[in-house]
């Protein structure tokens, strides 16, 4: 499935020429693919977090783009690395369960086992397959590669649930599975499980329907509202929930809605 663009999305931060070199390699072998950086920010070996934003970022990138993926604390120890694909999408990521989401938003069709050595770079690194494994092979993909020559079918490759929320009545309870740059609280409860009339907690907060936007209340004010990925979201106008509360993820959240909504 030949690309013009690939998507890259990582916890290197900006700092170090880790980003850079992949870049390096990838325009080296493909010259003209366009490069998005979806993030660099993930925090330091936060698979879970990769994985959200993943899911969250795919259904805007264009038709065909091929994601390189590398969250990998277990890089160097003999895990796998893996190819997928959907019906508009690629992806390559170590087998460490960081595509376990993109499920959520469209089905994966069919995964490979990455062991076409003749497609990585002659030197291979034990910790940064991300240049010298997922860069070149993907450059090669985007050259038109057929996916037979990536390697084996792989179903069985790791993958982790989504953690559903569970509705009681009117009570949903969930969870907070990512906190953004800015301190606001995204959970796992999304937009249609809750209504604008609800109450909701999260860090021992209650706070009482939804709001539109970040500025719909005070300075230093805490707010709930259905943030732009479509989840439920705590926040503190320019200021941190996760600070101001000392909420991290994994933390219960709950939302108790109207039953006349």
């Amino acid at each position: 499935m030949k690309t013009k663009h690939i998507a890259l999305i990582s916890d290197f931060g900006t700092h170090d020429p880790f980003v850079g070199a992949m870049k390096g390699v990838l325009l080296s072998k493909a010259p003209g693919v366009t490069i998005i950086d979806i993030t660099h920010q993930i925090p330091p070996q936060d698979i879970q977090t990769a994985a959200f934003y993943l899911m969250a970022a795919t259904p805007y990138m264009p038709k065909g783009t091929l994601f390189i993926c590398v969250v990998d604390p277990t890089v160097g120890t003999g895990r796998g690395i893996v190819w997928a694909r959907t019906a508009s999408h690629q992806f390559i990521s170590p087998d460490n369960g960081l595509i376990s989401w993109v499920d959520q938003k469209e089905k994966i069709r069919e995964t490979r086992f990455i062991n076409n050595s003749s497609l990585f770079m002659e030197t291979i690194s034990s910790t940064f397959h991300g240049r010298d494994i997922m860069a070149p092979v993907a450059a090669a993909i985007a050259k038109g590669l057929p996916e037979k020559k990536i390697g084996p079918l792989f179903p069985d490759y790791r993958r982790f649930p989504f953690p559903q929320p569970v509705k009681a009545g009117n009570r949903i309870t969930g969870q907070v599975i990512a906190i953004d740059h800015f301190g606001n609280v995204i959970t796992n409860i999304a937009r249609e499980y809750v209504g604008a009339r609800g109450v909701f907690n999260a860090g021992g907060r209650m706070l009482k329907g939804l709001k539109l936007t970040y500025a719909s209340v005070a300075e230093g004010e805490p707010l709930a509202l259905i943030g732009s990925f479509g989840f439920l979201e705590f926040s503190v106008r320019n200021g941190s929930f996760a600070r101001s509360f000392d909420v991290k993820i994994g933390a219960p959240v709950e939302a108790i809605v109207s039953l006349d909504q």
